[in-house]
């Protein structure tokens, strides 16, 4: 059963007992505890994010297959993702705020700072990687196989291919980080 509350010009959806029959999906809200809007953004911000590992984990799979169109586009879809969440952030800090991490344990914002890390390691290494990539592109690299096709050095290739694993690791870590963090929020919204 649903009803909603307002609790300071805010809805929430308070979910009750009784649907503890869903086996755990509604337990972090259940017994009247709020889904609150934080919650609800970094939990789609979660699934945001393993869409990006996914279509990276394709990428690469699509590479090594010798699939170059396939992996150009889940590269860039993978980064448009990325570019979706730095469009939506700000707005998030203006409606809902920050996290109040003054709440949060030792080892929880120590956890949040990993992310955070990983983050950065994903971004910087998707940003060099999409760099070295037109280079490569300009230079119709050797994975076009056309016979007069001049070849991108394979300094350049190395150092795609390196940026490439630093985002791609980056971004595996930064899920695994985001889940664990999330985890954390949802403990502390019910109770736990």
């Amino acid at each position: 059963m649903l009803s909603r509350v307002w609790n300071e010009g805010v809805p929430e959806v308070r979910i009750a007992a009784s649907d503890e029959k869903h086996h755990g999906y509604t337990r972090a809200v259940s017994n009247g505890n709020p889904m609150n809007p934080n919650l609800a953004f970094w939990t789609a911000v979660l699934v945001d994010l393993l869409a990006i590992v996914a279509l990276v984990a394709i990428g690469i799979r699509s590479i090594r297959r010798g699939n170059l169109s396939r992996h150009r586009r889940c590269m860039k879809s993978s980064a448009a993702l990325v570019a979706c969440f730095f469009g939506i952030y700000p707005l998030k800090l203006l409606w809902l705020g920050r996290e109040r991490l003054p709440e949060w344990s030792g080892q929880a914002v120590a956890i949040l700072r990993i992310h955070e890390f990983c983050v950065f390691a994903m971004l910087v290494g998707g940003l060099i990687a999409l760099i070295l990539s037109q280079k490569m592109h300009r230079k119709r690299n050797q994975l076009t196989h056309l016979p007069d096709a001049p070849l991108a050095s394979s300094r350049i290739l190395r150092r795609h291919r390196q940026a490439g694993w630093t985002a791609a690791i980056g971004a595996g870590l930064a899920f695994l980080t985001a889940a664990t963090v999330l985890v954390g929020m949802y403990r502390r919204a019910g109770g736990h």
